[in-house]
């Protein structure tokens, strides 16, 4: 064949993704519980270090400002704008400790589930 000519289509061979009850399990489902659970605690672990994060969030309170008494009113609501930041930080690092640790509940009860199912079921 010439550089100009077109090259023939050749067929290939794929192989399909098993449908999903095709998993091998006989229960039509396979599920690892230990990792389900494993991945619940570190949703939990996480949980406690936003929790902490937002317990170490810096403030400047009126004890602070001691030093900056001769500090023009711009760096006065510098220090404003900062609290600001800070207490919005603080208020979403507490929706999110709370979603994490509430989803991490709801993903404890799927793996009982599993495991509910799993030991309750039969091989067909």
């Amino acid at each position: 064949m010439s550089a100009g000519q077109a090259q023939p289509a050749l067929a290939v061979s794929t192989r399909q993704a098993p449908p999903p009850d095709d998993t091998g399990s006989p229960n039509g489902y396979d599920v690892n519980e230990a990792f389900i659970r494993k991945f619940a605690g570190t949703m939990d672990s996480s949980a406690t270090g936003v929790e902490t994060v937002k317990h170490w969030t810096p403030r400047f309170e009126g004890w602070q400002l001691i030093p900056m008494a001769g500090v023009p009113i711009a760096g006065l609501l510098f220090v404003n704008r900062f609290n600001t930041v800070s207490d919005t930080w603080a208020d979403c690092a507490g929706i999110l400790s709370g979603l994490l640790r509430t989803d991490g509940g709801k993903i404890v009860k799927a793996a009982d589930n599993y495991h509910a199912a799993d030991h309750h079921s039969t091989p067909a």
